[in-house]
């Protein structure tokens, strides 16, 4: 098991090394839905909590032109 795990973490490493790819965003945006759906208890329907996502995910501008 843990020869296993020593192979899976050094093929992980060698693959961040060549694309200097990190999973970083995902996890960032993974905790704020966490952060939303913890304060979604209060929301009356889903279609709230789809809204206050796409406004704070969406990075929508909804200052009047």
């Amino acid at each position: 098991m843990r020869n296993e795990l020593s192979k899976f973490f050094e093929e992980i490493l060698l693959l961040h090394i060549k694309t200097n790819i990190t999973n970083g965003k995902i996890e960032g945006m993974n905790s704020k839905l966490r952060g939303f759906t913890k304060r979604a208890f209060g929301f009356k329907t889903s279609k709230n909590l789809k809204i206050t996502i796409f406004i704070a995910l969406g990075k929508l501008n909804l200052t009047p032109a």
